[in-house]
């Protein structure tokens, strides 16, 4: 009883606050006194992603860094929970677990580091001059805004601000994003408007490559060799609302049958936020749990339909021009008071349905022909560039700095 008692006590309160504050402020000091001894490898790449995984732009700039045989070395930062292995790294990447000595040394020795998200900031690395970060992010063309004016997080927007004075570069896929960089946390940034690396894959036309990804996929998660796939993936409430996420799926895959013929099945992907408040949130059997599944790309790349309320990724799909649809019950709720939106929902090029009744009646009547030149209005006026070669782009760049 006392063991459990003493272990509740600096689990929280004062005490977990106070040593968790000691212990931030001993790593900053080491990081500092680290960064002194360790030299810069001219050819070292580090690569941080808030996931851990191996996903996202770092994955495909990696990737591409690999493929064309670039000289140098390579470490990707890790977390406890990442699975690692042949399986889940390319043999060429090292991984390194975030916040000890070696990711630390690692850290302090990269030429280039490359972070998807605000990771340098949170670990409370201090950038050296000599060093470069270039900044990937995580969305293309987001719906949500981030910034100043629609993020109530205090410590994220200084963390934020923070990674933005240090950062060197980051990437853009349009003259939209341009702006949005500009107007919050990189107002002083290289700007290297190349396309996303990210979605290189979804303009893949190797029918090989594209065979193998869906296999995989399908294997791994038991789906019928030859249904149709809808993905319903919607993003999270900060309140753990569970209601949002009700969807008839029966209902839904009778709309898609009726509307597109052929047997379908629906995947869901839940967002990494919503796990704890969906732990008891039961599926029917012809509905398949894709949500570990760490890279959403190719996800998109196999789906022939998709769903999303306010999630970025619906925007990422649309360069391929499949049917895709917004499904948000609570938008009255969520733009007005959680999450502020860069445009309403009706602005996009996606039919869009505040109920169930709406979202199945504009499945049946979806007029593709109608959607295809949407879709192409949409990207030009915002001045998208994606075309499959942002990898390309960057990686030729990185080239150009670890000369």
């Amino acid at each position: 009883m006392l063991q459990k008692f003493m272990k509740s006590v600096f689990e929280r309160g004062f005490f977990m606050t106070l040593f968790r504050n000691l212990d931030k402020g001993m790593k900053y000091l080491f990081i500092r006194i680290l960064k002194l001894f360790v030299r810069v490898d001219e050819k070292k790449i580090i690569f941080l992603n808030f996931t851990g995984n191996y996903d996202c732009n770092p994955k495909y700039i990696c990737q591409r860094l690999i493929d064309e045989g670039v000289d140098a070395h390579i470490v990707w930062g890790v977390n406890k929970k990442t699975r690692r292995g042949p399986l889940y790294f390319p043999p060429e990447v090292k991984t390194v677990r975030r916040g000890f000595y070696e990711f630390y040394r690692d850290m302090c020795s990269a030429k280039i580091i490359v972070d998807n998200g605000i990771s340098t900031s949170y670990l409370n690395y201090p950038k050296k001059h000599s060093q470069v970060l270039i900044e990937t992010w995580h969305g293309s063309l987001g719906i949500k805004k981030f910034g100043r004016d629609a993020n109530n997080d205090k410590v994220w927007l200084k963390r934020a601000a923070r990674e933005g004075r240090m950062t060197d570069y980051i990437i853009s896929n349009s003259d939209f994003e341009n702006d949005i960089y500009r107007e919050d946390f990189w107002k002083k940034t290289t700007i290297w408007k190349f396309g996303h690396p990210r979605n290189d894959i979804l303009f893949c036309k190797d029918e090989e490559r594209i065979k193998e990804i869906n296999t995989k996929i399908r294997e791994k998660y038991n789906i019928p060799e030859n249904a149709k796939l809808c993905m319903y993936a919607p993003t999270f409430r900060d309140d753990g609302d569970l209601s949002p996420y009700t969807i008839d799926y029966d209902r839904l895959v009778e709309a898609l049958e009726k509307r597109f013929g052929s047997e379908w099945v629906i995947l869901t992907r839940f967002h990494s936020r919503t796990k704890k408040f969906l732990s008891g949130y039961k599926l029917p059997e012809t509905v398949f749990n894709v949500s570990g599944y760490p890279d959403i790309q190719e996800l998109q790349l196999i789906i022939n339909v998709g769903i999303t309320d306010y999630s970025s990724w619906i925007c990422e799909y649309m360069v391929r021009r499949s049917p895709g649809f917004t499904f948000a019950t609570d938008v009255d709720n969520y733009a007005g008071h959680e999450r502020s939106l860069f445009f309403p929902l009706s602005a996009l090029p996606f039919p869009t349905s505040s109920n169930e009744d709406e979202l199945i009646d504009n499945i049946l009547n979806f007029n593709n022909e109608k959607f295809v030149a949407d879709c192409d209005a949409f990207l030009k006026d915002k001045g998208s560039i994606d075309d499959g070669h942002a990898a390309e782009r960057v990686v030729e760049q990185i080239k150009k700095i670890l000369k």
